[in-house]
């Protein structure tokens, strides 16, 4: 009860069934109640809070901002409530539960393996399943899909319903066969990079985002000659059995750059910062998440990744790391000459 506002968890669950399904026919089929049950918990809850949440149209239901504004804390309260029926059923069967985890496949692949295998070792009895995706984590992190995510963070990360903490900046490179030509200069300019094909990820990639901005502050365009791909696998073979550069995560290199495979040439910019951390829905986290999170930040420390300065906030390092742009990066150049 807040503010003599009384909401239960079926009139919540109903509420997002109207929200994801746009009409009380879907919404009630989904449910498994009649149209006329559900529509009196709609109108019951628009009395309790005394708004309009919904516009009947011809068309389905509208959602008004008052119902948007909802959505975020009943997805939190509803998968708060299935996730504590979970680690109850868990615990009567003598077990700690499940952690679902998801992750981009460089950060799968390239740094979760020993911080698995130490939780695995430390608690036996949790069920651990790992998620590789690069899209739509955050999403499906509010939807229940997922108990955490460990990718990078963004400034424009919702603020509600979700609890982000930074555990180390990870940083794009160059990468290249060690045999390439340019792979033992001491300094590389940017217009010889573009004499070379380049092995890309797609449009919608962040990483290709920020190789635009590295070459716009020069002056220079966007390699034109590459080979396109969201595959990381497929973009780090082209790379090593040609003469093409590629760009990527330092983090997810690491093996390869160990057992010689790969060549890494890292760029002083702030425009190659990728901050990395863990997101989890809002709430006191489980024991499991915790204990996710204690070994995360333990493994990044024995590696030596870049640590936030403890007075550092993590807002404003996303803002900045944000706002670096070529304009911005012109003026500093200036300034310290």
């Amino acid at each position: 009860m807040t503010g003599g506002v009384h909401m239960d968890l079926r009139q919540l669950r109903t509420l997002l069934a109207v929200l994801e399904e746009g009409s009380v026919g879907k919404a009630a089929e989904k449910l498994s109640i009649s149209q006329p049950a559900l529509s009196k918990i709609i109108l019951r809850l628009e009395d309790e809070l005394g708004v309009k949440l919904f516009e009947r149209r011809a068309r389905g239901m509208i959602a008004t901002p008052y119902a948007e504004s909802l959505r975020a804390y009943a997805q939190a309260a509803c998968i708060g409530m299935d996730q504590a029926v979970k680690e109850i059923h868990a615990l009567k069967a003598g077990t700690e539960g499940a952690l679902t985890i998801a992750a981009p496949p460089l950060i799968t692949t390239g740094f979760l393996p020993e911080v698995l295998l130490r939780l695995s070792a430390e608690r036996p009895n949790l069920q651990l399943r790992v998620i590789s995706q690069n899209y739509g984590l955050h999403r499906s992190l509010m939807d229940g899909q997922f108990d955490v995510v460990v990718a990078m963070l963004y400034k424009e990360l919702s603020r509600v319903g979700l609890t982000k903490k930074w555990i180390f900046d990870d940083r794009l490179v160059f990468m290249m066969r060690p045999d390439h030509p340019m792979a033992k200069r001491k300094s590389i300019r940017p217009s010889e990079l573009l004499e070379y094909k380049w092995a890309l990820a797609d449009g919608l990639s962040w990483h290709r985002r920020r190789l635009e901005l590295f070459f716009e502050q020069y002056g220079k365009p966007l390699p034109r000659h590459c080979i396109e791909s969201h595959d990381a696998t497929l973009l780090k073979t082209l790379v090593m059995k040609s003469d093409m550069i590629g760009i990527t995560s330092k983090c997810g290199l690491e093996d390869d750059v160990n057992r010689r495979l790969l060549k890494i040439v890292e760029i002083d910019s702030p425009l190659m910062l990728r901050p990395i951390g863990v997101v989890r829905r809002s709430g006191a986290p489980s024991p499991a998440i915790e204990a996710f999170v204690r070994i995360l930040d333990e493994v990044s420390r024995e590696r030596g990744y870049p640590r936030r300065p403890a007075n550092v906030d993590v807002d404003q390092h996303l803002l900045e790391v944000a706002a670096e742009s070529p304009s911005r990066m012109q003026r500093k150049k200036k300034a310290k000459a």
